[in-house]
């Protein structure tokens, strides 16, 4: 059975209450801060969105990192990632999947790096090799041919597909919206991301409906 697991992080800058060397008060401007949520370093992670396939068939769909009682995000790092590596902890290099979009530079980067200064031990060993597409399948790259970059928003519209960039939320709000208390807009923003990268893996595999051509992606 092959598993499928696609996956977007959303982060935090550190916590201005216990700062780390070099995040002290005054130290550095408000924007130099919020500028350090994309520093696994610094940033901390906020929640883990995860769709999780089996066969084909979603099993598992959800955000890591909420209260169940509250809904509200709890804050608990080194829970959020105890709770990730457990979920995947029968993930098979040889045969599965980890999907996201800029996963490789970003997202999964930030986990393992994160896992460490949390001193969390991850349960499988993750592969950041570039130029393949397994273990880690990175949607962006895919599409780029490993040669430019682009954002999920601009991708989303190249497909025809609906963002999940609307209303106003995108990653640059995130934490604009956890000071003003709307746990729940993020997380149903982070697995929007989640949802909206699962669709252009299966357009860029074709899966699901396609018009029929060639033998492969890119016959012709």
């Amino acid at each position: 059975m092959v598993t499928k697991v696609f996956l977007d992080a959303e982060t935090l800058p550190p916590d201005q209450s216990d700062p780390l060397p070099g995040c002290e008060s005054g130290s550095r401007t408000e924007e130099e801060v919020r500028q350090l949520a994309l520093n696994p370093q610094f940033g901390r992670i906020l929640c883990i969105g995860l769709i999780v396939e089996r066969d084909g068939e979603i099993i598992t769909r959800g955000v890591l990192g909420r209260d169940r009682a509250t809904g509200r995000f709890h804050l608990n790092e080194a829970r959020i990632l105890r709770a990730f590596w457990k979920l995947i902890r029968d993930f098979d290099a040889r045969r599965d999947l980890l999907i996201g979009f800029n996963i490789l530079d970003f997202d999964l980067h930030f986990i393992c790096t994160r896992s460490v200064i949390r001193r969390v031990r991850p349960s499988i060993n993750v592969c950041f090799a570039r130029y393949r597409q397994s273990p880690v399948y990175d949607v962006m790259w895919e599409f780029c041919h490993w040669r430019h970059r682009i954002s999920l928003d601009e991708l989303a519209k190249i497909l025809g597909l609906r963002s999940s960039k609307q209303g106003g939320v995108n990653g640059g709000r995130v934490y604009d919206l956890f000071l003003e208390g709307r746990h729940e807009e993020i997380a149903n923003y982070c697995l929007d991301d989640v949802e909206l990268t699962r669709l252009i893996y299966r357009r860029l595999n074709f899966i699901g409906d396609t018009d029929e051509g060639g033998s492969g992606p890119c016959s012709g």
